[in-house]
């Protein structure tokens, strides 16, 4: 999968990281990247988030609030960043804390333009 590398990429480069998530539209694991949590509690963390994701887009497409970028999470002594991406899928940034909150999100978002790039951009000719 084109993705796997910047999954690994943004584990290995972000301070006090214990996984990142790539979810699909309902916020299943899709796949994953971790460090001090096994996959199958990384699966538990994604499990929780996407019900998170769903009520926050419920709430802010309830309200007509605009669309959603990010959303951060601080909840369970962990620090969880979310880029949105297309077609309703997400990446995650899962960390614990004392986290540098700036340097996450720019690592974060290089990340999740690298996926936009990778796999969600129109194949040539389209």
């Amino acid at each position: 999968m084109p993705f796997e590398f910047t999954l690994a990429n943004l584990l290995a480069d972000t301070d006090r990281t214990v996984g990142v998530l790539f979810l699909d539209d309902s916020g299943e694991t899709v796949d994953l990247a971790c460090a001090d949590y096994s996959p199958y509690d990384m699966k538990v963390v994604a499990a929780y988030l996407g019900i998170y994701l769903r009520q926050v887009r419920s709430t802010v497409d309830s309200a007509a609030a605009g669309e959603l970028a990010s959303i951060h999470i601080s909840r369970f002594g962990l620090e969880t960043l979310v880029q949105l991406l297309p077609d309703g899928y997400a990446l995650a940034l899962v960390q614990r804390p004392p986290v540098v909150l700036a340097q996450a999100r720019r690592a974060l978002e290089r990340a999740a333009d690298e996926i936009r790039r990778e796999v969600f951009a129109a194949p040539q000719g389209a």
